[in-house]
């Protein structure tokens, strides 16, 4: 019996989508680890040390970069909400960034605060070619003070 090339094709495809979610998965738990059990300081210095942020530059038509850049991080997205723990913003972004970096594509991870009811909140996003591609809703209000990585 001779299997059409479709069915082979099909399931290669199903395989290398399962292996991206157990990627993510990792990374979003290796990220969690990072977050809540290093000391930042080990954290920072995994990543590239904190520094100040540099103005954004403007992005030009989307570019292959960016597009395989959007599609980590939109699955990061749909993943992250149904890991075993929270996932916060900071997890989420150095997920991100370890998943980027792995595929040798540079990001930012820029960390903000805000007064909301007067507390002060933060939050961090993810920045790749000078656009916000994870986080950037939330980030709205807030004032960015340092970039990690880069």
């Amino acid at each position: 019996m001779k299997r059409s090339h479709f069915a082979v094709l099909g399931v290669k495809n199903r395989l290398l989508r399962l292996f991206w979610r157990c990627e993510t998965m990792l990374a979003l738990g290796l990220a969690w680890v990072l977050v809540f059990v290093m000391p930042f300081r080990h954290t920072a210095a995994l990543i590239g040390g904190t520094r100040q942020i540099e103005p954004s530059k403007t992005a030009s038509d989307p570019t292959q970069t960016l597009k395989r850049a959007a599609s980590v991080t939109r699955r990061l997205e749909r993943i992250a909400p149904l890991m075993p723990f929270r996932t916060t913003c900071l997890v989420r972004a150095i997920a991100g960034w370890l998943l980027l970096s792995r595929r040798g594509l540079g990001s930012t991870i820029r960390f903000g605060v805000a007064m909301e009811d007067s507390k002060l909140s933060a939050h961090a996003w993810l920045i790749v070619e000078g656009v916000t591609l994870l986080g950037g809703a939330e980030a709205e209000g807030f004032q960015p003070l340092a970039d990690l990585g880069g």
